[in-house]
């Protein structure tokens, strides 16, 4: 195991510190009323220190972003594992990372804020290449786990995960920016939990035993 070098735990520590100080700037005040010297000052680190690490204000949200997302799909990773029971299906798994997935925006206001900002910042392919990088090689394994049980209708995996991590993210958008996150995140998992159910193949009627 390599041992990091006393400036390379200093431009570790620095880079963390900078990006901590940008998560609660930019939830706070918004990304375009924060400017580089408030970071700096934030981070309590020099101007010049913000942009070794950084080539601007952008870059910077587009990481404080990345960790928050990367956040979020640990969460429902969580969740997922938690799930109780040796009979747990993949349905069930699904179902509870779909709540966890959603029930993270309601908890955190500084997910919500960058939620919010992420499309007007990054654009939206930027932020369709994160949430692809973190979340669509989980959702299209659980998605495996599915059919290798006979139990999905038979669709593309690929896309199906494409399709179903996007309505995961409208529909966390959808909580990030509502007056009512709590209620808002209750209907939007009813609503993915039933297009969930269209996916799930029906099982054979088991066929009746012979007459003794």
């Amino acid at each position: 195991m390599a041992v990091k070098s006393r400036r390379e735990e200093y431009a570790a520590l620095t880079r963390a510190a900078l990006l901590e100080a940008a998560s609660g700037l930019f939830a706070e005040k918004g990304f375009d009323a924060t400017s580089i010297d408030d970071l700096a000052a934030a981070a309590r680190v020099s101007k010049g220190a913000v942009y070794h690490h950084f080539a601007d204000k952008r870059a910077i949200f587009d990481e404080v972003f990345r960790v928050a997302q990367q956040d979020a799909i640990g969460r429902v990773l969580e969740a997922a594992l938690a799930v109780p029971g040796e009979r747990a299906t993949p349905w069930d798994v699904a179902a509870e990372a779909v709540r966890a997935f959603l029930r993270g925006y309601v908890e955190d206001e500084l997910k919500r804020s960058l939620l919010r900002q992420s499309a007007e910042v990054l654009g939206v392919r930027r932020c369709r290449e994160i949430d692809e990088e973190l979340a669509l090689p989980h959702m299209r394994g659980l998605l495996e786990s599915v059919r290798a049980r006979g139990e999905l209708q038979p669709v593309s995996l690929d896309a199906t995960a494409v399709v179903v991590f996007g309505t995961l993210c409208e529909a966390a958008t959808s909580v990030a920016f509502a007056r009512n996150p709590t209620q808002t995140y209750e209907e939007m998992s009813v609503v993915v939990g039933h297009m969930l159910g269209g996916l799930r193949k029906p099982m054979a009627p088991e066929a009746p035993g012979k007459p003794a």
